[in-house]
């Protein structure tokens, strides 16, 4: 796939956190110059979607509940961006109300369906901001009770299909859809509003590849934005509906059970990856840590990492299976704003720093034309982290790695508790016996005279790997009178995308062909 063809993403920001209208000025102006990474509709309107996030700009809601007569506490105010299919807010009233919030307000978003194509017209929903007093929830748990109120919104059967909270948070604000990034701001009204200012803007422009365009799946998701694919979605789907019974967590206690199922088939990749990343923010994993366990770097054959990295990675594996790429990753808690690449490094994240603090990462130089002294210019490389924390500065990957290594033993942990394989072997206490009638042994476990001849044999004595088309005529093993092999009824689902065949020999800086056995812990 042509480096073009792929979604934009990427991110503006203060490396001070000062916030202003002129960040999220910016943030659209480099999200217009990504129009051409996006495919647009028959009517010229239609776009796959767009979108920004930002810091919530309570002062701009204040203001508005201020017109209204209602007086609040700014660290008491929560807003949700809803698009409602159906008129539900009573429903949704109540179902809040029980959750401990008080709901201030329902404000219908300022929009132009002018600015929208006719295409979008026809599936768009109405867009609310629903406004909430959090008063009666203590700070500590707010991001937790805001989260199962929203999960239990999702759950409940009379409201399924009616309504998607693109955002629900005290801290961060999304508007996107099926729009052209250079209309967004026309669209939504409120984005011309001095009033609206952010120390940081997260920004996307969609290309649509595995799911077809929807409103509910332009980016950005609730905390990250995403660019690529994820190739192991499937089995990434399977792993957390296999863990989900055992999950627990203090944060959550019993009521861990009202977030379940925290992934749904029906999402794109980006969003199953979000909500991961969302439930390991909440359970108390920093951003740093929860990309870099959700996807790891090549740890297992680089010979330059650390070894304390390297047991932080290993440890890790043991937990969460990755999800691998290709994919690039922008993120935000609204405390820091940052970007991940995965272990193959096959999308792209460029940035540059101005002597001004002004910082802009994406997916290609130029978007935006900047006014101040560059300071510093680089790019992601593969498995590599971005970190931009006010009260820290920009941080690279190596200091973030560092950091997140040194928080526990994790080393201690598994020479404890993991057994290697490889061990065994060594020291002579694991022994593999060869039958001598190895013939009757083939039969036995259902391997044919053609395997032997033309797969096995050649790999073993020429170190050659016989090549397939990618049609397969042979029969289904659930209709064959005679046993199969046991991985004769599995095939291998790939990504719905032009990537290149992989291979753990050409590809070993990349790859490992190492596997877990055992119980799988709680993550």
């Amino acid at each position: 796939m042509l480096e073009h063809s792929s979604c934009g993403v990427g991110f503006v920001c203060k490396v001070d956190g000062e916030k202003s209208h002129e960040v999220i000025k910016l943030g659209l102006k480099a999200l217009s110059s990504l129009m051409h990474r996006g495919a647009i509709g028959p009517d010229g309107k239609t776009g796959d979607g767009c979108g920004v996030s930002f810091e919530l700009p309570k002062e701009f809601f204040l203001a508005y509940l201020d017109s209204l007569g209602i007086d609040i506490e700014a660290q008491n105010l929560a807003v949700g961006s809803v698009f409602l299919y159906e008129d539900v807010r009573t429903q949704i009233d109540e179902l809040f109300q029980k959750q401990g919030f008080k709901v201030l307000s329902w404000r219908e978003v300022p929009i132009s369906k002018s600015a929208a194509g006719e295409l979008a017209t026809k599936t768009m929903p109405k867009i609310f901001h629903l406004i909430l007093d959090t008063k009666r929830i203590s700070p500590e748990r707010k991001a937790i009770e805001l989260y199962i109120a929203r999960k239990l919104v999702e759950k409940d059967r009379k409201l399924k299909g009616k309504v998607y909270f693109a955002s629900l948070s005290d801290r961060i604000l999304i508007y996107k859809g099926m729009l052209l990034p250079n209309a967004l701001i026309n669209f939504y009204k409120d984005l011309e509003d001095e009033r609206i200012t952010s120390w940081f803007c997260i920004f996307h422009q969609r290309y649509s590849t595995n799911t077809s365009p929807d409103w509910k799946l332009a980016q950005p998701f609730r905390y990250i934005a995403h660019n690529g694919e994820i190739n192991t979605l499937q089995g990434n789907r399977n792993w957390y509906k296999t863990l989900q019974s055992g999950l627990f967590s203090d944060k959550f206690g019993e009521r861990i059970k009202d977030i379940f199922p925290v992934i749904k088939d029906e999402e794109s990749d980006s969003a199953s990856l979000d909500a991961i990343f969302e439930l390991l923010l909440l359970a108390g994993y920093s951003p740093e840590h929860a990309i870099n366990a959700l996807i790891p770097p090549a740890f297992e054959t680089n010979p330059d990492m650390p070894k304390q990295v390297r047991d932080f990675f290993e440890y890790h594996s043991l937990l969460i299976k990755p999800w691998d790429g290709p994919a690039a990753v922008v993120f935000s808690d609204a405390n820091l704003v940052g970007a991940h690449l995965d272990r193959n490094g096959l999308r792209p994240a460029r940035y540059t720093l101005t002597k001004d603090g002004l910082l802009i990462l994406g997916s290609e130089t130029g978007m935006l034309e900047l006014s101040g002294e560059t300071l510093k210019k680089g790019r992601l490389g593969p498995g590599d982290t971005l970190l931009i924390d006010p009260s820290r500065g920009l941080l690279e990957t190596g200091d973030i790695l560092l950091s997140l290594s040194k928080k526990e033993p994790y080393g201690d942990w598994t020479s404890q508790n993991l057994v290697r394989l490889s061990e065994l072997t060594q020291n002579g206490t694991q022994k593999i016996e060869v039958s001598q009638d190895l013939k009757s042994k083939l039969v036995v476990f259902g391997y044919t005279e053609e395997e032997i001849k033309n797969q096995i044999a050649p790999s073993a004595q020429e170190g050659k790997e016989i090549t397939f088309s990618m049609g397969d005529d042979a029969p289904l093993p659930t209709l064959s009178l005679r046993p199969q092999l046991l991985f004769r009824y599995f095939k291998q689902r790939f990504a719905q995308v032009t990537n290149p065949p992989i291979d753990p020999i050409r590809e070993r800086a990349v790859m490992s062909l190492k596997m877990n056995l055992g119980h799988k812990r709680n993550f």
